[in-house]
């Protein structure tokens, strides 16, 4: 559960948009007809000693019968630089039924290293990302801008006190319903998902506004027995 809760935030806040002050994301998560949670993506600027930071916090819960079979409160934070739209510093706090973890890491992407609070020094590579910054680093950084039918866009991500290569795939262009009506939408999907619960031929996709906001609006992840789909309930705000 910790890692399906994971990927669900991940994939489902992959870019904002522009000019972020005070902005905020919210999402259903639906096993078949039922909701089961929701989640909360939120930007604002903030002042970390005398510098300009933006403040990214993602935070998701179960709901009503998910709740009561699997509690899940957990929350992400980022203190991310305005100069070049990367983590200085992160926050993970997880509540899953009786698991409990917190950890604070602090990023150094001149040295490429990372030190975590319960593991110490980590050699990454340059350009790293954690959860949430991850959702606002896309956006800046123009890797969804251009995409070639089949490109794969690898951004180096943190988690859990380690690193590894995040593979999406462009798969083309798709109308999708969203709060905003019909709109074309860019799909996505993650490589090398593994676990035996997935459906292997197409374990996930993600689908996100082709236009200069790129608001993720719908993913699907495809289980063996069935979808869970993560809808956006509401159009961004400020």
């Amino acid at each position: 559960m910790r890692w399906f809760v994971f990927h669900v935030f991940l994939l489902s806040g992959l870019s904002i948009f522009a000019q972020p002050r005070y902005e905020k994301l919210l999402f259903d998560l639906h096993f078949g007809f039922v909701k089961g949670g929701e989640a909360v993506f939120l930007i604002k600027d903030t002042v970390v000693g005398n510098n300009g930071e933006i403040h990214a916090v993602l935070h998701g819960y179960t709901t009503g019968l998910a709740d009561w079979f699997y509690s899940v409160n957990d929350r992400f934070e980022s203190i991310i630089c305005e100069e070049n739209d990367l983590p200085k510093k992160s926050l993970k706090q997880l509540k899953e039924q009786k698991y409990r973890f917190y950890n604070e890491v602090t990023f150094d992407h001149e040295a490429e290293k990372a030190y975590s609070k319960v593991s110490g020094w980590h050699d990454v590579e340059s350009g790293i990302c954690d959860l949430s910054s991850l959702l606002y680093h896309l956006r800046f950084s123009g890797k969804l801008e251009g995409l070639l039918l089949g490109q794969i866009i690898e951004i180096p991500f943190w988690d859990t006190d380690e690193w590894y290569t995040l593979e999406l795939k462009y798969t083309g262009l798709d109308k999708v319903q969203t709060p905003m009506g019909h709109v074309e939408c860019i799909r996505l999907e993650p490589q090398h998902v593994s676990g035996r619960f997935f459906n292997r031929r197409n374990p996930m996709n993600v689908w996100i506004t082709n236009d200069h906001q790129k608001v993720p609006v719908l993913m699907e992840l495809n289980f063996s027995i069935g979808t869970v789909r993560c809808i956006l309930r509401e159009v961004p705000s400020s």
